[in-house]
């Protein structure tokens, strides 16, 4: 057996570090904390809480047998699946002959390590591993309070407040950028269409910013390149290439979230059966479930998880270390559990660390005990959470099936189109705004200042550009133009919820503006969800196709 091959170190990337950042120190007291926990020695430092009086003893959990994950997970959706049981329990009086587990409740109910428990970032290590590859020696993992704690973290570490811009898509999480924006950074956005980030306009950014004007270049792109937020777009490989060249070359550190990483689709299949008998042909590649966690082959399951949709990230890629990725059990587990992990190298691991230690102080002692047992190979082992994510792909996917018949059978294609997403739980849903017949087109700057009715002019000559963000009017290079876009979707968005009672999420929400350029014709969309119940799908699309189609007909 050839030995595994040696990996290079990350490069220097410290100078990416917020000056605060550079400076704060390792916490006193946790580093004295081995000393305090140490049983050998009689200590009056601590001031930890005594564990006989905390009020739990056992805790049990019930989960699907391992044997169970074959890759349909109905039977555990209507409470029909085989099962088992974790167990915790708090060592002592009372408990000796209770079933115990990997952990005990005295230390998972007690202050605990700022990175994470051992056991837990081994596993997620790992998990990486077989789902990532490793590209350089130092890349490091610390365990996050989900996934808005882990970006929030990231922001902090490489902002400097007032100073830095971010970079971003177009279109993106809100809960992100507001974070962003509280850490004082400003943002700019990267122009995206129907596969994502367009890596032409990045190039295009970073390649013109002038400093004496915008203030200092960009050093950190935020991205969502799998099941983008709120657009549902899946970068294609070649773009995470250039990107990734793009990004080395402008020495620009990029922070990979990706919590729909996991839910990576087929394409859509419009023939229900052809799509039932591929959906048995993807299942029966998974090699069959074992008993015992021990047995089963992880990186045979994670082989076929990872060749489905055959997504790889930026974090597999990375050999400068310039990748921060963002995980979460959100999407997968429970975003109860409030538990996620950062990779980076281990530069920029320890001082997020630093970070940890003087705002969050540890991750939730309880979540990471049962994700722990979760995870071991007394339960699903490795392979087994793989197989668990598996199930809920395809459970996604099915919902997204069905989210475009019912979309296809109730909304017309004239008023409302869309391409069918890649990954997540979102379709970006663009109104044909411009065919109403109050739609109006004004030529910025005209002396007359006259608005221009083109909705006769251009309907039907629009290019197809899938799924039809970055829809370009024949226009000429040096005229600009604004337009009504916005005002008639916060109308439609109010006619839906007053006429139709459904709710759908506008482009606003999500858009960040060029600076000094009008974008108005960009807010011609909706985000909806197919992550809900089928029978709620079905109504909402009901009630969606016949409130729009009621409104342009009114007009």
């Amino acid at each position: 057996m050839s030995p595994a091959p040696i990996l290079p170190e990350s490069i220097d990337l410290s100078h990416h570090l917020a000056k605060r950042i550079r400076t704060v120190q390792p916490s006193a007291m946790k580093a004295l904390g081995a000393l305090v926990g140490n049983r050998k020695l009689l200590t009056l430092g601590g001031g930890t809480p005594h564990p006989s009086l905390f009020p739990m003893s056992h805790a049990t959990f019930t989960l699907p047998k391992l044997s169970t994950l074959n890759g349909d997970v109905q039977d555990w959706q209507i409470g029909q699946a085989v099962t088992e049981e974790i167990h915790l329990k708090k060592t002592g009086p009372g408990t000796e002959n209770d079933e115990g587990g990997i952990l005990d409740l005295n230390d998972i109910l007690q202050y605990g390590l700022s990175n994470g428990y051992p056991e837990l970032i081994n596993q997620l290590e790992e998990l990486n591993g077989l789902l990532h590859g490793k590209t350089t020696s130092d890349q490091s993992v610390y365990i996050s309070l989900g996934n808005t704690d882990g970006v929030s973290k990231v922001f902090q570490l490489l902002v400097e407040p007032d100073v830095d811009t971010v970079l971003t898509e177009e279109y993106s999480f809100a809960s992100s950028l507001n974070s962003a924006r509280a850490k004082g950074a400003k943002l700019y956005p990267v122009k995206v269409d129907g596969q994502g980030l367009i890596p032409e306009d990045l190039e295009k950014v970073l390649s013109t910013w002038d400093e004496k004007v915008q203030g200092r270049k960009p050093h950190l792109l935020y991205t969502i390149p799998c099941g983008q937020n709120p657009t549902g777009t899946t970068q294609p490989q070649e773009r995470y290439d250039e990107i990734y060249r793009i990004c080395h070359e402008h020495d620009v550190i990029i922070m990979e979230d990706d919590p729909y990483y996991p839910l990576q689709f087929a394409e859509y299949e419009p023939d229900q059966q052809k799509r039932e008998a591929q959906l048995e042909e993807a299942r029966a590649k998974l090699p069959p479930a074992p008993e015992n966690a021990k047995d089963d082959d992880a990186q045979a399951v994670a082989k076929v998880f990872n060749e489905y949709a055959g997504v790889r990230s930026y974090l597999s890629r990375d050999v400068d270390g310039r990748v921060i990725r963002i995980d979460t059990f959100s999407k997968v587990f429970g975003p109860g559990v409030r538990l996620g992990w950062i990779t980076a190298n281990s530069t920029f691991i320890e001082r997020i660390l630093r970070i940890g230690e003087t705002t969050t102080q540890v991750p939730n002692g309880l979540s990471q005990s049962v994700l722990a047992s979760y995870l071991s190979d007394k339960h699903w082992g490795i392979g087994g959470f793989i197989r668990w994510m598996w199930g809920v792909r395809l459970e996604y996917q099915l919902k997204r099936d069905f989210f475009l018949d019912k979309l296809n059978e109730y909304v017309p294609k004239d008023l409302v189109t869309t391409v069918p997403c890649g990954a997540g739980m979102f379709q970006w849903l663009k109104v044909e705004v411009s065919s109403h017949p109050r739609y109006r087109k004004t030529l910025i700057g005209n002396s007359a200042d006259a608005a221009v009715n083109l909705a006769l002019d251009t309907a039907g000559q629009e290019p197809e550009v899938a799924p039809g963000l970055r829809l370009r009017q024949n226009i000429k290079a040096e005229e600009k133009y604004s337009t009504n876009t916005g005002e008639l979707i916060d109308e439609l968005w109010n006619h839906l919820i007053e006429h139709g009672k459904v709710v759908l999420l506008p482009a606003k929400v999500f858009h960040t503006e060029t600076p000094d350029v009008d974008s108005s014709d960009r807010l011609n969309f909706f985000r909806a969800t197919f992550a809900g119940d089928l029978e709620n799908i079905d109504a909402a699309l009901k009630a969606f196709g016949d409130s729009i189609k009621e409104w342009f007909a009114k007009g």
